[in-house]
């Protein structure tokens, strides 16, 4: 029964964040923002509850398998080929666009590249899970905005390898 053990921290951080998320979903709030809240006040920097790195790990890598999955549904594969090239050109741009103000505001400070490029990255991506839950609750996330707006989402997601790789 050691293995239960390690089980009951993560079950009552699993409770927490989705109390949290429930409430924030009532106050018309998307509930991921509920899920990070919990995860920051029980992480090791606050409360502690959980200090086992290999449970926050695992923790991590669940809450992203259940994005994906949930990101996933709400994706079509036929509509996103129809609009890759729109999503694409308006990732390029927002990141060109980032890279930019950052490289202004960099220069100013006289920070170096590798920090405005950070920031660049950093400015030009959103929350595809916080995103996709807003359109849904506005109702435009079958509309034809609203999958151009989960496309772009999308390839902002695909983005982050090669900003990864650029700033390694």
């Amino acid at each position: 029964m050691h293995g239960s053990e390690e089980l009951i921290p993560l079950a009552v951080v699993a409770l927490i964040a989705l109390s949290c998320g429930l409430v924030l979903a009532r106050l018309k709030q998307p509930a991921v923002i509920g899920y990070i809240l919990a995860g920051v006040v029980l992480g090791p920097s606050v409360l502690g509850l959980v200090h086992n790195e290999a449970s926050i790990a695992l923790l991590a890598e669940l809450g992203v398998l259940l994005l994906l999955f949930v990101i996933g549904m709400e994706l079509s594969l036929r509509s996103f080929r129809r609009i890759w090239k729109i999503a694409l050109a308006t990732v390029a741009l927002q990141v060109a666009g980032a890279i930019l103000v950052m490289w202004l505001v960099g220069n100013v400070l006289g920070w170096p590249l590798s920090a405005v490029l950070l920031l660049a990255f950093v400015l030009a991506l959103s929350s595809t899970a916080v995103a996709v839950k807003i359109l849904e609750d506005i109702g435009e996330l079958r509309t034809s905005a609203g999958q151009i707006a989960v496309g772009v989402l999308i390839a902002q997601d695909l983005a982050v390898v090669p900003m990864i790789l650029l700033l390694d």
